[in-house]
């Protein structure tokens, strides 16, 4: 009986990784691991599936509606976990009460949401990123768009930005607007998605005055370096306002002390699509993709789901997603080893030789067969590996 190999392909959304993509893989979460470990974080695993209500404690419509869902034999519904914020929100506040706080944890996970698959995201995808629990400060929230910054260079990519906002603006904006929670909520989306024409068209049919109107239509527009905020003053109507364009203006500070600034810019009309986001919010951006690269942001109010009240900030970072960036950069996705194959009748020195080759950071097969030497450069030439004899 003949099989036919579509009845064993994997289904849309997940994919196989070849040994060089794993290899790929596997260097860049080491260097990822090893500089989080340099800064102070500390790793931590979750489980991949959790009780359905842990995972959507406060995650909002669009995550729970792209939550892989199932039942357990007791009856019980898990899901996998969307995302990597809420599981060790849930494990700091079940398993980490007692610990010194702040707490600096990192992760490095593969997460599952449904939705449709396209470049750069799967409904299975990879995730590198920290936690910095128990620090209000906006020393934390700098720290963390610093150490994003370092992780993105680190891994090779030279053109991307990160874009830094604050979403209690365009909250403290819609306070002062007599508007339905749904309207608000999109002229939030509308926002985030940049969608000018959307926004105008939404803008419009409600009655708003002109200088409201063009507050929402500036805010998505309003983007540049440190000496913007002087011109954001249209944008400070109420205390709420006002202390979030003091508190970006704190970050940008500890920003500049780290010497990153010019990876960093200010944008009012990033909010992220995530409900907990309380504070500052930012995501990284690189020539020649249309989504971005990581993101993160201050959720003070996750922990206090969890009966642990406590504040936090954090990033991910995508990891498809930096292969892809690196490929439009024309870099190398992670440090390629040479490769050799050593070739001899003499085993100890063949084995010598192969031991020299694997000090220097080489990747070293080695050929005792009897293959002749045709089939030995065919067998290179396939592989893309260098012969060596001796």
């Amino acid at each position: 009986m003949t099989i036919n190999n579509r009845t064993f392909q994997v289904p849309p959304g997940v994919k196989d990784l070849l040994p060089k993509e794993a290899k790929e893989k596997r260097a860049l979460e080491e260097k990822f691991a090893r500089i989080l470990a340099q800064w102070g974080y500390e790793e931590v695993v979750t489980p991949a599936f959790e009780y359905e209500r842990s995972l959507t404690v406060d995650s909002g419509e669009t995550v729970i509606n792209q939550l892989y869902r199932f039942f357990d034999r007791d009856g019980k519904i898990l899901a996998l976990r969307p995302d990597m914020t809420t599981p060790i929100a849930r494990l700091v506040a079940t398993r980490l009460q007692d610990e010194q706080l702040p707490l600096r944890l990192f992760y490095l996970a593969n997460v599952f949401r449904y939705e449709e698959p396209q470049a750069g995201r799967q409904r299975e995808f990879y995730q590198a990123g920290v936690e910095f629990i128990g620090d209000n400060s906006p020393y934390a929230d700098g720290e963390v768009i610093a150490l994003a910054v370092k992780c993105l260079k680190e891994a090779g990519l030279n053109n991307f930005q990160l874009a830094v906002g604050q979403v209690q603006l365009i909250n403290g904006l819609m306070a002062e607007l007599n508007l339905s929670g749904e309207d608000k909520k999109q002229i939030h989306l509308l926002t985030s998605k940049k969608d000018l024409v959307g926004l105008e068209e939404l803008v419009q049919s409600l009655n708003l005055s002109s200088e409201n109107q063009d507050r929402i239509m500036n805010l998505s527009q309003f983007h540049g370096q440190e000496d913007i905020l002087q011109k954001a003053g249209k944008f400070n109507v109420n205390s709420q306002t006002d202390k979030a364009l003091n508190n970006l203006f704190q970050v940008f500070q500890v920003i500049k002390a780290y010497g990153v600034e010019d990876k960093v810019f200010i944008d009012l009309g990033v909010l992220r699509g995530l409900d907990y986001y309380t504070g500052i919010v930012f995501e990284g951006y690189t020539a020649g993709l249309g989504f971005p690269i990581c993101g993160g942001g201050r959720y003070d109010n996750l922990l206090g789901k969890f009966g642990y009240p406590q504040p936090a900030t954090g990033f991910a970072v995508g990891l498809e997603r930096i292969f892809l960036a690196l490929a439009r950069e024309a870099n190398k996705t992670a440090a390629e080893l040479s490769r050799y194959l050593v070739k001899g009748n003499n085993l100890p020195g063949v084995l010598a030789k192969a031991e020299s080759l694997r000090n220097e950071g080489s990747q070293v097969e080695t050929d005792l067969s009897q293959r002749n030497q045709a089939e030995t450069e065919d067998y290179c030439l396939a592989k893309g590996i260098t012969l060596v004899e001796v």
